[in-house]
């Protein structure tokens, strides 16, 4: 039966998936700030893990050999541990104060790159690589949402757009299927889920078509701007709706 809950899931989907394929990441920013609204903060991470699993994996198989694994990979390794420990940790810490917590790295994320992505410049070695993915694990973990750092780590590293866009897929699919595990193990989502992954699984294909098309033709840096705009609000009514 087709409800009101099904189609608010697709409509979200469908906008996160979409830029997620436009700007190599964004999707779980989306979802996790609209899906916890509905339901339990778990099942959301739970939800948009799938889609955005499915949609990374896709785009990484279509621009698979324009991956650079050697960048990647001292970046990757300790992301993934990081994030697998903080995930499992995070199911003490209740749904509201996680979705409190979203709403401050939001608009964090939001005033980051409208004033300093520009400005910093991070140079791909090892040590770099370890200590963003510390960063990007946690951001993982607690908030299924770790695109931010990785374009920081793998955008000067990479030669074109469609080189960076590959990478960060393949990296963000890796991490997807940590959290996604976790979360099947940990009990976040249920056969009942099944229409709603349905549903939003069809968005996302819909989302991520559409988002390679808008990748091929608009600009990144005027398309963020509007993108993290809309980010910075939606953490802003978060935190204000919380603490009313």
């Amino acid at each position: 039966m087709f409800s009101s809950t099904i189609l608010f899931v697709m409509l979200v989907v469908l906008a996160g998936s979409c830029i997620q394929s436009a700007l190599g990441f964004g999707a779980t920013m989306i979802t996790m700030g609209f899906l916890p609204l509905i339901m339990d903060y778990g099942k959301a991470m739970g939800l948009s893990i799938v889609m955005v699993s499915i949609s990374t994996l896709y785009i990484s198989v279509k621009y698979r050999n324009s991956i650079r694994w050697g960048i990647m990979l001292p970046f990757l390794i300790p992301t993934a541990v990081i994030c697998a420990i903080v995930n499992i940790l995070s199911a003490k810490v209740s749904s509201g104060v996680m979705y409190l917590m979203l709403g401050f790295m939001f608009v964090a994320v939001s005033l980051f790159f409208f004033f300093f992505s520009n400005r910093v410049h991070v140079e791909p070695t090892p040590v770099s690589g370890a200590i963003l993915g510390v960063i990007c694990g946690i951001c993982y973990g607690l908030f299924a949402s770790g695109g931010p750092t990785a374009a920081l780590y793998l955008l000067p590293a990479t030669k074109n757009k469609k080189e960076y866009l590959a990478t960060i897929q393949a990296f963000l699919f890796v991490n997807n299927l940590v959290v996604l595990v976790i979360s099947l193990v940990m009990r976040r989502l249920s056969i009942g889920d099944l229409p709603l992954v349905g549903a939003g699984v069809a968005a996302m294909f819909a989302g991520t078509l559409l988002g390679l098309v808008i990748h091929d033709k608009i600009p990144a840096s005027v398309f963020g701007k509007v993108i993290y705009a809309f980010v910075g609000i939606g953490g802003v009514w978060i935190i204000v709706s919380h603490l009313i």
